[in-house]
């Protein structure tokens, strides 16, 4: 009786599959072929009946070769049919496509792996059948078929073309069960906690694109031993305090599937002479498998035309009023704190706006913090003579938010203390950028009329 040959490939990867077909007939004619996409087969009418049918001739065959390509090695149906074919003694040959033998990370990785795309490889298998089968071939019938077997190959090469480009930074955060009940317990990462690396995303903490995981304890030394040459040292530790108590919250599920929780700007300074670049993270996904939770953080680059603004001081300038701004509209103008302003809050309630309040104050310090700029930048914008009212109001600033950091647990009396404190501070900010940009945006649309050649005559009045 003749030998039968099962080759087993994905559907995508059919033209291959055919490719063998007719290149195994023409050397051994007298054989048997099984595959999948052999049109004389009838279609298979589920999984059921296709893993059945799969069974049978698995059982049939005398030698199973398995099609490996980046489409395909991952599959789980052609693993499920070479652990079948070795299980029951079958000569298993693994044919692989744009695939470094021995890299398929797969079971198949502990048989002998054949390059498709080289002659020799193929010549391999043809001779190992022959050997084992102790049926001979005409080697004038291998030299005629293989180029026909060639062009198909060559024609449809870019079917195992596998390139992939990440232009989205992201890592994964790993935990215990230890380490989850920790976070959501303290809302601070903990120390044993791992971080793995995706496509070099571990640069933007200044890590080599070589390093793939690193602990939260050596990432945290590594961002305190760069903090000197951070434009606002600190900036980047206390972001990864934000995380950790935005990852609490998702722990505790106060974060609803729907609602995402994005995070303050964080500002990578790639270390030689280019700009820095601040990107919007984002918690993009949890998981929990096998005792462990994982968490899916993402850095996005918003557009630069987003958050162009002018440069030089009129650009500092800028920011600093988007600071203000978000301090006045986002939380001590906002309704959402009224009540806890005004004292209208008692028990489980209070101490809930209480946390959000002080939260929301850490991300707006944070977020204006991982913008790149030097810390007080401000000050350079104006004269001279204004400089030491400007620098008493920063000291009054930070003496206030000061007694607001979270870890100092301040409660809801010390908020409404310093309230009107804050309102004050922040009008008297909002007032003196609006009246510096208002005179450096003049000078610079002066300026340009200058610089365009405009006649006197034309310029419009401000």
């Amino acid at each position: 009786m003749a030998p039968t040959v099962m080759i087993s490939h994905a559907t995508i990867d059919e033209h291959v599959g055919t490719a063998w077909n007719n290149l195994l007939q023409a050397v051994f004619p007298r054989f048997t072929f099984r595959y999948s996409s052999d049109p004389n087969n009838a279609a298979f009418s589920g999984y059921g009946a296709f893993a059945g049918q799969i069974q049978e001739w698995i059982k049939e065959s005398d030698y199973c070769l398995t099609i490996q390509t980046p489409n395909s090695a991952i599959r789980p149906w052609l693993i499920w049919e070479a652990g079948m074919a070795r299980a029951l003694g079958k000569a298993i040959f693994v044919v692989v496509y744009r695939i470094d033998p021995g890299h398929l990370q797969n079971p198949l990785d502990s048989e002998p792996h054949y390059d498709g795309n080289r002659k020799s490889e193929v010549r391999k298998i043809i001779r190992g059948i022959s050997r084992d089968s102790t049926v001979m071939y005409d080697e004038e019938d291998f030299e005629k078929a293989f180029p026909k077997y060639e062009r198909v190959l060559k024609a449809n090469q870019h079917l195992f073309d596998h390139a992939e480009v990440q232009y989205q930074k992201r890592m994964f955060l790993e935990l215990t069960h230890e380490d989850r009940r920790q976070l959501q317990t303290d809302d601070i990462i903990p120390d044993g906690a791992v971080v793995h690396d995706e496509w070099g995303s571990l640069m933007i903490f200044g890590y080599d694109s070589a390093v793939q995981k690193v602990t939260w304890e050596e990432l945290i030394a590594k961002l305190c031993k760069d903090d000197r040459n951070r434009p606002w040292p600190g900036s980047a530790l206390r972001w990864t305090e934000c995380l950790g108590k935005s990852l609490g919250k998702a722990l505790k599920r106060q974060l609803a599937a729907d609602a995402p929780e994005a995070l303050p700007l964080y500002y990578w300074t790639p270390g030689d002479d280019r700009v820095g670049i601040a990107y919007r993270p984002s918690i993009a996904a949890q998981s929990q498998r096998a005792g462990k939770t994982t968490f899916t953080i993402t850095f996005t680059q918003l557009p630069p035309e987003l958050t162009a603004r002018p440069s030089g001081c009129l650009g500092t300038l800028f920011h600093y009023l988007d600071f203000a701004r978000m301090m006045r509209w986002g939380i001590l103008k906002s309704a959402r704190f009224n009540d806890l302003f005004y004292g209208n809050l008692t028990g489980d309630q209070l101490r809930e706006k209480q946390a959000e309040f002080l939260d929301s104050l850490l991300n707006i310090r944070i977020e204006f913090q991982n913008r790149g700029l030097q810390q007080d930048q401000f000050l350079e914008a104006f004269p001279k003579w204004r400089r030491q009212e400007l620098r008493d109001m920063l000291k009054a600033y930070y003496a206030l938010v000061g007694q607001l950091e979270p870890k100092r647990s301040p409660g809801s009396e010390t908020i409404r203390s310093l309230y009107p404190e804050l309102v004050s501070i922040n009008d008297r900010f909002l007032t003196a950028f609006h009246e510096r940009i208002a005179e450096l945006f003049v000078e610079e649309l002066v300026n340009s009329r200058f610089l365009n050649c405009q006649p006197a005559d034309k310029f419009v009045p401000v």
